[in-house]
């Protein structure tokens, strides 16, 4: 027998797993003498041991049935329904399910109709599209690229674009290979210049349109490209026949101008007798109107020879410095009738430029030309030659009317005339800044301009420096 001294009233509990607790209360009078504790304890603890197994089973077949819900979830088409008469936790969760299910079913509804919906308008749109991932792989290919290029989907689907589509320069044969690779890279719409035709499935070459652009994610991350592309034979041949008539209607109008001209000078000159201020006051406005129309023959030649390259560059170094001088020397006398400041400055460095000198004056003049008529009596016109990291520029700023910011975007466009409130008669053809603009450009240079109605406009073209050019 083992005996223990007398104890206070006592209370023991025993708190095991989170499922549940056994709590073990002994309450014993104070005169009470506790003998063979132990065994009972040992007792109560087995019980507890069988009770906690069993529930554990419970949970873990009730843990199970939940798993495999959610597997069920996870893997089938989420048509089947989820239910749970238990009233329980476990009953909750399985309603949350049930919820969650449904919740999702709808979302991939949406996305689905979402998707079919563009799937279907890019498939059925008029002009060829065909978009790559990020590996360059063709992976969206619509009907009216599979009828342009003549291959099929299946054909092209999951191999590199540059290996199944060719476009290359009409003139130089030269393939632009990998283009939409950069577009992937600098994240920057590309497209390929006005000369590019398309090789087809059975060697035809295509004239046609190309712009491609970034496929950006919601979080602006770049997932592939997309490119879109037109036939355009039909508008080449349009502009083509319109290049030939222009070209021949002004080879025939430009002799019997001519001869008119001659005329009108001969009868200046009293050749046909002596003329009274009357006959001379007429036959002064003929001879502008003749001359005017000498002028918008000579830039329809011109534009016609431009836009089928058939006007020859005769490149060489020259300073773009002494060029500007004696294009701005030249309009003196033309400032000079509406008292307008012609001015000129150069910076100190170097103006050597790879261009045609001819052509050059000729872009010159017509910006000068223009400032000079959209400039109020008495104003400036600046001229400025300089040289930066970018080339040497020519910029013409003057104090003139301005261009209405509605007619802007035009302004480079054959035949766009900006009205000028200065001059009652209506002046020019609406070529000269078409033709300064190809002017530049085949020259390898850029044109820019500032403008505000009623402060004055400042127009300005940057050509290579010949230190930079290869």
């Amino acid at each position: 027998m083992f005996k223990v001294g007398i104890v206070p009233k006592t209370v023991l509990i025993v708190s095991l797993l989170t499922l549940g607790e056994l709590i073990v209360i002994w309450l014993l009078p104070e005169s009470f003498v506790v003998i063979n504790l132990l065994p009972i304890l040992a007792v109560f603890l087995s019980l507890f041991v069988i009770l906690a197994f069993i529930l554990t089973s419970i949970a873990k077949k009730k843990l199970g049935f939940y798993t495999h819900l959610l597997l069920r979830l996870i893997t089938t088409n989420l048509e089947e329904t989820i239910e749970s008469k238990s009233s329980d936790e476990f009953g909750e969760v399985v309603r949350s399910l049930e919820t969650f299910r449904n919740a999702l079913k709808e979302r991939i509804r949406v996305a689905e109709e979402s998707k079919d919906r563009a799937e279907a308008i890019l498939l059925n749109v008029g002009e060829g599209v065909f978009a790559v991932n990020l590996r360059s792989e063709i992976i969206v290919f619509n009907h009216a690229a599979e009828q342009l290029v003549g291959f099929s989907r299946d054909q092209v689907l999951r191999q590199r674009y540059d290996q199944i589509l060719q476009f290359v320069d009409l003139k130089t044969k030269t393939p632009y290979g990998s283009f939409i690779d950069k577009v992937l890279l600098e994240g920057k719409s590309f497209n390929l210049p006005s000369e590019t035709v398309m090789v087809t499935a059975n060697q035809n070459r295509v004239p046609v349109a190309v712009n491609s652009s970034p496929i950006r994610n919601q979080k602006g991350i770049i997932v592939g490209g997309i490119v879109v592309f037109r036939d355009v034979s039909r508008e080449k041949e349009l502009e083509e026949m319109r290049n030939d008539l222009i070209s021949i209607a002004s080879h025939q109008l430009r002799t019997p101008l001519s001869e008119i001209k001659g005329l009108i000078e001969l009868l200046a000159d009293n050749v046909a007798g002596p003329l009274n201020s009357k006959q001379t006051e007429y036959l002064n406005l003929l001879s502008v109107a003749n001359d005017r129309m000498i002028n918008l023959v000579n830039d329809l030649l011109n534009i016609s020879r431009l836009e089928q390259g058939r006007i020859q560059f005769k490149i060489q170094a020259v300073d773009l410095g002494t060029i500007a001088k004696e294009v701005v020397e030249s309009l003196k006398m033309q400032a000079g009738r509406k008292s307008q400041n012609l001015l000129l400055s150069l910076d100190n460095n170097q103006h050597e430029v790879w261009v045609d000198p001819d052509k050059t004056k000729e872009i010159m003049s017509n910006l000068l030309d223009n400032a000079l008529k959209y400039t109020f009596e008495g104003g400036t016109i600046q001229a400025r030659v300089m040289t930066n990291s970018e080339g040497v520029w020519f910029l013409v700023k003057d104090s003139g009317v301005g261009i209405p910011k509605n007619r802007q975007k035009d302004l480079f466009k054959k035949f766009s005339r900006v009205e000028n409130p200065l001059s009652k008669a209506s002046t020019g053809t609406g070529l000269g800044l078409y033709t300064v603009k190809q002017l530049v450009e085949k020259q390898k240079g850029k044109l820019w301009f500032a403008s505000e109605e009623g402060k004055g406009s400042t127009f300005a073209f940057v050509l290579p420096q010949v230190k930079n050019l290869p």
